[in-house]
């Protein structure tokens, strides 16, 4: 960028330096021309303020609406209420579950933003790298977690307790190196799959011509997807790959060029719908392991991130003696204000808030809306929008 803008000599890579390119370099800096383009390039840093810039583009593309917490705006929202539709922070969290109002199990973490990342990427690897990784896992499930729950099996008070504990351990291990096994078999086909659709690139000079964005697997459904363009697009360049390679060599590179794409659609015709085939197997083995992880990570989303009902340091609060303080109003509002450390009258609003959204839920599904209901609703939207514009407290 600096040569382009004129303020420095074209770069120089390292193995091709030499003595008379790095003195055209230390001639040309300064020259007059030169030296005026880093002028200009100085004076253009200068009136910019990359730290501004860069905070202002952070801030202004946050996802507010699901970062404003219901009930209380003090605080970032971090979990979800999905029975009655409400983000809302930790120490409201805190306060309703301390107050009884809601469950603990009722809660769920709250995604700012979703990521889709890709769950393979389109880099080439060596085939023997998946099975490879899965075949150590293997082994340490079977022998060094086997060894070590059975261990802890014979060490059990009961012999009853360190038969069942035993048998287990021995049951889960052989099962997870079993599970590795075939996981490393699949994973090793995929690779060998994967080097088979870069083998056209080898011979071909027009493969870029036939070049696909890689398929994004994150699901069963995604998989089967991937499969069935696979098969689709083997057939389809294999047979089209006839009249397309020599028209594309013709094009670039003249009479020359459309003999080169003849002579490699023929192998082509065969390669790409039997790679193309084979591929499909390979993207549907990945769909499934997707949907099964995907699986297992829903039926305990919270495993990692389970609210304890402690105040925001994750500590009860103590005296300044380190004894612990004891809670002297037992009321809802008053546990609540013990647990998330907020004022009572802040816990009591937000309980209050909560009920009314709680009646009204009941109501709505019950039947449909009176105009007394209505009115309330009309009322709770309004102290939502009122609660999303507080201050910090």
């Amino acid at each position: 960028m600096i040569s382009k803008s004129g303020a420095g000599p074209a770069p120089i890579p390292g193995k091709r330096l030499n003595v008379n390119d790095l003195i055209e370099a230390f001639k040309m800096v300064h020259e007059s021309a030169t030296r005026e383009a880093a002028d200009k390039l100085r004076a253009a840093f200068q009136q910019e303020d990359g730290c501004q810039a860069a905070v202002r583009s952070f801030h202004s593309r946050l996802p507010l609406d699901k970062m404003r917490s219901d009930l209380n705006s003090s605080f970032g929202a971090c979990f979800r209420l999905n029975q009655y539709d409400l983000n809302i922070s930790r120490p409201v969290a805190q306060a309703l579950v301390a107050a009884d109002a809601i469950k603990e199990s009722d809660l769920s973490i709250l995604p700012t933003r979703e990521w889709h990342a890709a769950m393979y990427d389109g880099r080439l690897h060596l085939p023997l790298l998946g099975l490879m990784k899965h075949g150590r896992k293997a082994f340490t499930s079977l022998f060094i977690d086997t060894a070590v729950g059975l261990k802890r099996a014979a060490n059990a008070t009961s012999l009853t307790t360190g038969t069942l504990d035993g048998c287990e351990t021995i049951v889960r291990g052989v099962g997870k190196s079993i599970g590795h096994v075939y996981i490393g078999c699949l994973s090793f086909y995929g690779e060998v799959t994967d080097a088979l659709e870069y083998l056209p690139k080898l011979y071909d000079p027009y493969a870029d011509s036939d070049k696909r964005k890689r398929p994004q697997v994150d699901n069963f459904t995604s998989g089967a997807r991937a499969a069935e363009h696979s098969i689709w697009y083997g057939f389809k360049d294999g047979v089209t790959g006839l009249v397309n390679k020599p028209r594309t060599g013709y094009e670039r590179h003249g009479v020359l060029g459309g003999a080169a794409g003849a002579a490699v659609a023929i192998p082509n015709i065969v390669i790409k719908p039997v790679v193309g085939t084979l591929a499909s197997l390979t993207w549907l083995g990945r769909g499934i392991y997707a949907q099964v992880k995907q699986l297992s990570h829903h039926r305990n989303p919270n495993s990692d991130h389970r609210l304890s009902v402690l105040t925001p340091s994750g500590h009860r609060r103590s005296s300044s003696s380190g004894s612990p303080v004891c809670i002297q109003d037992t009321s809802p509002e008053g546990r609540a204000a013990y647990e998330s450390g907020l004022r009572i009258e802040l816990c009591k609003q937000i309980l209050d808030d909560f009920e009314r959204i709680k009646t009204e839920h009941h109501s709505k599904s019950s039947g449909p809306l009176t105009e007394d209901s209505k009115h309330k609703k009309s009322l709770h939207l309004f102290q939502r929008q009122r609660s999303r514009s507080l201050v910090r407290q």
